[in-house]
């Protein structure tokens, strides 16, 4: 019985987030294309390692030295600012330099989606973290810095 429990709750933690970003346009950038790209490192973390935090689901993607991304990334990152409840968001160069977006929740919690083009200031680095629970935009901002 405990066994069965167990797999239960793995299918259910493996489920949600499979779910978490549906009907988000940045679910797209996670799809594997990175997976053998030297330059880039993407992570998924859900589960008992993210609890402390009041988060569910942390998914991210850091491309180094790829200036280029940004064009397939920014029009992404933008439709899904689109359903956001709440914004901050910084222009430079003509682009999106920085964007916090607090998307509507989904089944009880709350997400985030936060991006970062460090090129347009000097940088080399591309930054978007997708992140899922209850923790508070308050929190997950002072997380983020």
């Amino acid at each position: 019985m405990k066994r069965i429990i167990t797999l239960l709750m793995l299918w259910a933690i493996g489920a949600s987030a499979a779910l978490a970003q549906e009907h988000l346009a940045t679910k797209a950038l996670f799809d594997g294309r990175y997976h053998d790209e030297p330059r880039a490192s993407e992570t998924q973390i859900s589960g008992s390692k993210l609890e402390r935090y009041m988060l569910t689901l942390y998914r991210s993607l850091t491309l180094t030295d790829m200036p280029e991304a940004a064009a397939d990334i920014e029009p992404l990152v933008t439709r899904d600012a689109t359903k956001a409840i709440d914004r901050e968001v910084s222009y430079r160069d003509g682009g999106l330099y920085y964007g916090f977006y607090q998307l509507k929740p989904r089944g009880g919690q709350q997400r985030y989606l936060f991006y970062l083009n460090q090129n347009r200031n000097g940088g080399n680095k591309i930054i978007l973290i997708y992140l899922e629970g209850l923790a508070s935009r308050d929190k997950i901002k002072e997380m983020l810095k």
